[in-house]
């Protein structure tokens, strides 16, 4: 008996498959029941090491104090210890487990309990820090309009520019394995190859324009002929730079004035030898402050973007004039972290394989998506600009980033705009705020 063959499900369902996982599982091996995922081995290590000496600690403080409690070091081990003993437990505690009822991520206080997301692109990997210890890779799940940080699996390395990749291909396991068991399924259609594509990274590459269609491009903007993008201005930033000055800008009139004419209430401060009016660190300082000061007013004020129908004028630190991409792929969208909001703005892969910056488009947010969504407008504006005008069209090809951190940082962000326009429904409820 010969069983005819059966067509894939069509893009939706358990059947389809999500950006960057391959359904290769056969159907009668599903698994384990539940992941578990813990810190890194050298992170238990050091959590081990930490709960075993934050008693050693304790207890040598508190026979210290019984031996004789005047001496002053019994109270700081004490203190120590249990700061150890406290590290040493935060660091073990964390783990993150995936099952039939949803993720429940395990922190030092509470446990979190997420519900499956109806995508694989619900899934944000984030690469933060770059300390010491070097960036660190960890995971974000979209959660009622806002993001929940998991406490495992994370990555982190001193060198490696494979962060993102390899935290990126263990959520496409832990998502194959939830569809695989019925445990979550993927409300994103399965995007088509583009022409030019490498032929690995053709599941992580968005549908063609699905995501742009959804984007609230501003009509007025489109009517103006040439169309002059400006910055708009993000005071916040500037916030620190300013602070920095004014108390550089105190000190340095201190130091100027010098002891004999410094007021009685600053008597003190500086010292009263005049040393620090020759000071070379305090001077530098100082023009630091100006300089960065001086180039967050000039990104505001002066850098823009020009449109026309003979090209584009990137007006930044240097003038560019680029010629008009031949295909929509030549413009994404890139992402940074602030201390306290999101940044993100429109790239474009010049022809010439450049990555280049396009002034006018930078949004901000304390909401992630929302900057990225505002983004993504502007780099939509202008590509519909072009076509209004008949000077550019889609050939449907598809040009990656010639930097491979770069192109797994725009597919990821990609991947997450085309799933708040079409499938993350909720999420995009609660982001349409531009800002």
């Amino acid at each position: 008996m010969t069983i005819p063959p059966q067509e894939p499900q069509g893009g939706f369902g358990r059947g389809a498959v999500s950006y960057g996982v391959q359904a290769t599982t056969p159907a009668s091996f599903q698994g384990p029941e539940s992941l578990t995922r813990r810190q890194d081995a050298s992170s238990r290590i050091a959590g081990f090491a930490f709960l075993l000496g934050g008693p050693m600690l304790l207890y040598f403080g508190c026979m210290l104090y019984v031996l004789d409690p005047e001496l002053e070091v019994a109270a700081p081990l004490c203190a120590a210890g249990t700061l150890v003993l406290i590290l040493g437990i935060a660091m073990l505690r964390r783990r993150t487990v995936f099952d039939a009822r949803g993720i429940h991520s395990r922190g030092l206080l509470r446990t979190v309990h997420l519900p499956w997301p109806d995508s694989r692109a619900g899934f944000m990997v984030v690469v933060t820090g770059g300390g010491k210890g070097g960036p660190v890779a960890l995971i974000e799940v979209g959660a009622a309009g806002h993001r929940v940080r998991l406490s495992a699996p994370r990555l982190s390395s001193r060198e490696a520019k494979d962060l993102r990749l390899r935290l990126e291909a263990e959520v496409d396991g832990i998502w194959a394995w939830a569809l695989d068991r019925g445990y979550a399924r993927e409300a994103m259609p399965v995007p088509p190859a583009r022409q030019g594509a490498d032929p690995r990274l053709v599941q992580g590459i968005p549908p063609p324009g699905a995501a742009p269609r959804a984007l609230p491009v501003d009509q007025a903007l489109l009517a103006h002929e040439p169309l002059i993008l400006k910055e708009r201005p993000n005071w916040h930033g500037l916030i620190p730079n300013v602070i920095l000055l004014v108390v550089l800008c105190a000190v340095a009139l201190l130091a100027v004035l010098g002891p004999e004419r410094t007021p009685q209430v600053f008597a003190g401060v500086l010292p009263e030898d005049g040393t620090a009016r020759g000071s070379v660190g305090l001077w530098v300082l100082l023009v630091v402050a100006v300089g960065g000061l001086s180039a967050g007013l000039h990104r505001i004020l002066r850098e823009r973007t020009i449109l026309s129908r003979s090209g584009l004028v990137l007006a930044g630190r240097r003038t560019r004039r680029v010629a008009w991409p031949p295909s929509r792929s030549y413009l994404f969208v890139r992402s940074w972290r602030r201390l306290w909001f999101t940044e993100a703005s429109a790239w474009l892969r010049a022809p010439s394989g450049a990555v280049l910056h396009v002034p006018g488009t930078l949004r901000w947010s304390r909401n992630e998506d929302r900057a990225l969504l505002a983004a993504a407008t502007m780099a939509q504006t202008i590509w519909d600009w072009g076509l209004a005008r008949a000077v550019t069209h889609d050939d449907g090809s598809y040009r990656p980033a010639p930097d491979d951190a770069i192109e797994q940082e725009r597919r990821a962000n990609d991947r997450r705009i085309a799933y708040l326009t079409i499938g993350g429904t909720q999420a995009l409820r609660s982001s349409t705020r531009l800002m």
